[in-house]
């Protein structure tokens, strides 16, 4: 059972949700600095122009080969770490002419990310940098992915997935950022560490990360502090908004006697499975 978009009240509620972070988003791209570091970054510079063609083939056949080598010993971190890379690499092969990603694209970050989160269980401590960094832009990517096909949505349901997809996705940014930060200490990768974690809604964490930086660099810090109060801001605001969504779709659906979550993930899996496109 989907619950009516079309009452004054949940369309106020959809407009807070969808216009504030919406802008978040554009800030925090900039701000993060998703793109720069020389990790590979494009996917056509966030959904800019791509070739529109296949050339994701390309991959295919190191996919293939790395995919065989993990049936051989599921525990091999070298071919992991190929996957998180060669999916990533896909991926940045999928975007169209008009700034559009392609389901296909969508799918490979996904699998980049969940070749990520294998990786990391074996690697443990050890995990590389640059693995890490790579599954922090999938994330990210996936978290823009997520939102716009939340606001694209016509249905309550399926708008709380897109959402609480996309808070899944920056978390998963947020701790792979952890990994950058913690072996390459420095007060953009804990600043890094500290939005992603507030635009998920986890001030505690985002704090943690904020006194990092901190011991880092006490004046640049504190500042750092006062530039994040409208990531917080906008981060507590959206999961009010989720929260308020949450309860009108259990509303409408209580008075059919409908499942009140039913279809609601609680976070889109692994970074964002099931995306209509943050």
């Amino acid at each position: 059972m989907l619950f009516d978009l079309q009452s004054p009240g949940r369309r106020r509620v959809v407009r807070i949700t969808f216009g504030s972070l919406a802008a978040i988003f554009a800030i925090s791209f900039v701000l993060l600095g998703v793109g720069t570091g020389g990790s590979g970054f494009s996917i056509s510079d966030l959904f800019g122009s791509g070739d529109g063609g296949d050339s994701s083939s390309a991959f295919d056949d190191d996919i293939k080969a790395a995919e065989q080598q993990l049936a051989a010993n599921p525990n091999d971190t070298a071919a992991l770490a190929q996957l998180v890379q060669l999916h990533y690499s896909a991926a940045n092969s999928q975007v169209d002419d008009q700034g559009r990603i392609s389901s296909d694209g969508i799918q490979d970050l996904q699998q980049s990310v969940e070749a990520w989160t294998n990786y990391q269980k074996q690697a443990g401590a050890k995990a590389a940098v640059g693995t890490a960094l790579i599954a922090y832009q999938a994330y990210f990517v996936l978290a823009q992915a997520d939102f716009s096909g939340a606001a694209s949505a016509t249905s309550g349901t399926d708008q709380l997935q897109g959402l609480q997809s996309t808070v899944a996705d920056l978390e998963g940014a947020a701790k792979a950022q952890q990994v950058v930060a913690t072996s390459r200490p420095s007060l953009g990768s804990w600043a890094k560490v500290a939005e992603a974690f507030y635009l998920a809604g986890d001030q505690e964490a985002a704090q943690v990360a904020i006194a990092e930086a901190k011991k880092i660099n006490p004046a640049g810090g504190a500042k750092l502090e006062k530039q994040l109060a409208s990531s917080q801001q906008e981060g507590a605001r959206f999961h009010q908004a989720i929260a308020q969504l949450t309860k009108q779709q259990r509303e409408s659906q209580g008075a059919t006697g409908g499942n009140p979550l039913s279809g609601i993930s609680g976070g889109g899996g692994l970074g964002g499975v099931g995306t209509g496109g943050f």
